[in-house]
């Protein structure tokens, strides 16, 4: 149970202001900084998915599979996934230094931002007016970024669930010891 003291404190400003001022006063201050924060950084275009889905398909469909689904190589899909790098940076960071196997580094800067851009978009992401950049990915954080989304795409993949299954099992070397999700083609 609160003191007396702390009781009091509590009812000093809605003595003086009047408890309605009180709880307006609360709520403009509430309202303020909900608002202040995004719900989506949305930090990347629709232009760089849509690129980035052409440099995917090219790049890292052969491994990673057309949906992302990982039949060769660890799937790029799901919240387990995206809270592997945190960030886009730390994904930028990886692949742009470790892929593709056969050239690493070797796809420019661009190209890897649009990739990291499509699979963000992929896993729910929503592409906003800013592109995302080398100064700005850092701040993005995946997970928080596909949350919603990937949501939204759970929902639409169980309401497939009664199709044809394909195998996504992946060796485990190849997950960093994570279990894959399942995702449906």
């Amino acid at each position: 149970m609160p003191s007396r003291s702390t009781f009091m404190e509590v009812l000093v400003p809605a003595k003086l202001f009047g408890r309605s001022a009180v709880l307006t006063i609360t709520s403009a201050i509430a309202m303020t900084f909900s608002s202040s924060i995004p719900v989506f950084a949305a930090g990347f275009t629709s232009e760089q998915a849509s690129t980035g889905q052409t440099d995917y398909q090219s790049n890292c469909a052969s491994c990673h599979g057309v949906r992302l689904e990982g039949p060769e190589a660890p799937a790029l899909f799901g919240q387990d996934i995206m809270g592997n790098w945190d960030t886009a940076g730390g994904l930028y960071d990886f692949i742009s230094v470790a892929m593709p196997p056969a050239q690493p580094g070797q796809l420019g800067e661009e190209t890897y931002l649009n990739i990291v851009a499509y699979i963000m978009q992929q896993n729910g992401a929503k592409p906003g007016d800013t592109a995302m950049d080398t100064e700005n990915m850092a701040s993005i954080g995946l997970v928080a970024e596909t949350k919603e989304g990937a949501a939204e795409l759970a929902l639409a993949n169980q309401e497939t669930a009664g199709e044809e299954e394909g195998d996504t099992n992946v060796p485990q070397a190849y997950t960093w010891g994570k279990e894959l999700p399942k995702f449906k083609k």
